[in-house]
């Protein structure tokens, strides 16, 4: 196990004219401050995740120097920042602005299998075609050998800490909250929005509320907040990140409602965060939030170009919610022998009309093959606790399902398992986020043809899906005679 100890002295801030001025904390100017030792959480170690992580500012030494800087600002009204500039490349801004904030960690990413895997299908690219999606994903229209620069295309993780920040509501779109801003800067470490105003500085300092401000901050809310499809994807690896280096006398601002709360509490539960840390940031209220330490983290470097720049759903990112959200030992009689068909609500967007053709030739394939008392056909309906979704999603050997947030529960299931995504033809062009989930997370994952309107229940070419499920039951029944 690693231990740091550190007794440092509250330095005298430097003097700059073009900030408000800061008043230090209410300290005797010979005393020091001592703080606990640091060491890395024991659920990092426990969940097997340390080599996701650098640990750079306990590496370099500036951990010390930047929870030194804690200090109060004197400021309470609102204003105008005097010069505020963006900033993309966090990494130089830091080494060149020491008394701005700091970073916490630098970490490359994940290298990705090679060669990339592809999607399986009866027929890829008539598959790709025929949904609208051959120009649209990469792993439709690049080679194996292309992907890997393109899923992602960013490089690292960056973590960082500025001093006496901001965090944004959502002044560029209302449903991309979570940039930090200071009187000097705006921090775009990564392109959340494709709105023209997606890099532009905010420079409307608003007034704080005192129940608002805090001594450090961990910013962890963006894209759609509390949505099911999001939340978890997106939103959760950040704030694992920020758990795993970010001290843990820093509150933490997270989204809520939605799948954001239960995720919660599954983390509690866990040992992963405690309840008295948790800030929940109300999109309906959407009270602006400051601290003398606010820490962010995202992917890097800042991508521009918003037509081939892929920055989420990241092999590293994927791997740590699983081994962290699902990784504890089965129990001896649990097991992987689920079928799960993830059922939409009748007659909402993309609820699969021929629901019960697909259960009748999951049932005829099943008995007709050597595993009918090994595995079991589960309808999944997103009833009860996240935690029993986490439960059952671990236990499956299939999952079938239309696109949609549902199909956000593989991030629960193993390597191996075999993922059948239902597609559809019109309206907004299916997203490739489950396929590139999915692949990170090794499993074996099929695009099945579908047609109708992202807004509207849809129909499954069912002669494909025949096709790609008997398919899958022979694989299984070879790995089985191989064990």
């Amino acid at each position: 196990m690693t231990t740091w100890y550190f007794t440092i002295r509250l330095p005298t801030y430097p003097d700059r004219s073009s900030v408000t001025p800061l008043v230090s904390l209410q300290l005797p100017e010979t005393e020091a401050i001592v703080f606990e030792q640091w060491q890395i959480p024991n659920w990092v170690q426990r969940f097997n995740v340390s080599h996701l992580f650098d640990w750079t500012w306990h590496k370099n030494g500036d951990f010390k120097r930047c929870r030194a800087s804690i200090v109060r600002s004197s400021q309470s009204s609102a204003r105008k920042a005097a010069s505020a500039i963006v900033v993309n490349d966090v990494i130089d801004y830091f080494h060149s602005h020491p008394n701005e904030g700091c970073i916490v960690d630098n970490v490359a990413r994940l290298p990705n299998l090679i060669p990339h895997p592809l999607p399986r299908a009866r027929s890829l690219t008539d598959t790709c075609s025929s949904l609208h999606i051959d120009h649209e994903w990469a792993i439709c229209s690049k080679s194996q050998s292309e992907l890997d620069k393109w899923l992602p295309a960013t490089k690292r993780f960056v973590t960082i800490a500025v001093f006496n920040a901001f965090i944004d509501t959502g002044h560029c779109h209302s449903e991309v909250p979570g940039i930090v801003f200071t009187d000097r800067a705006t921090f775009h470490f990564q392109r959340w929005t494709n709105k023209i105003c997606s890099n532009d500085p905010i420079s409307n300092i608003p007034q704080i509320k005192n129940e608002y401000r805090h001594i450090e901050l961990i910013d962890s809310i963006g894209n759609y907040l509390q949505a099911p499809g999001h939340f978890a994807p997106q939103q959760l690896p950040r704030l694992l990140r920020l758990l795993a280096t970010v001290p843990t006398t820093a509150k933490v601002l997270v989204a809520k409602g939605g799948v954001a709360d239960p995720l919660i509490d599954v983390l509690v539960e866990r040992g992963i965060v405690t309840r008295d840390r948790i800030v929940q940031f109300d999109k309906d209220i959407r009270p602006n939030h400051f601290a003398n330490i606010v820490y962010r983290s995202d992917s890097w470097p800042y991508l521009r170009d918003k037509d081939n720049s892929h920055y989420i759903h990241d092999r590293t990112d994927m791997q740590l919610v699983h081994r962290v959200m699902a990784t504890d030992k089965l129990a001896a009689t649990d097991k992987k022998d689920c079928i799960i068909l993830i059922k939409r609500r009748d007659g909402d967007a993309r609820s699969i009309i021929e629901h019960l053709d697909l259960i009748a030739v999951m049932s005829s394939a099943l008995n007709k093959s050597k595993m009918s008392s090994d595995l079991r056909i589960e309808i999944f309906e997103a009833r009860g606790h996240i935690r029993d979704h986490i439960a059952l999603f671990r236990r499956a050997r299939i999952i079938v399902g239309p696109h949609g947030a549902g199909m956000m529960n593989i991030l629960w299931s193993s390597s191996g398992t075999h993922v059948v995504e239902i597609g559809y033809t019109t309206g907004m062009t299916c997203p490739e986020m489950y396929a590139e989930m999915s692949l990170h997370l090794e499993h074996h994952y099929w695009i099945c043809k579908g047609h109708g309107d992202y807004s509207a229940p849809i129909h499954v070419d069912m002669d494909d899906f025949m096709y790609i499920f008997n398919q899958i039951m022979h694989e299984i029944e070879i790995e089985e005679a191989r064990s």
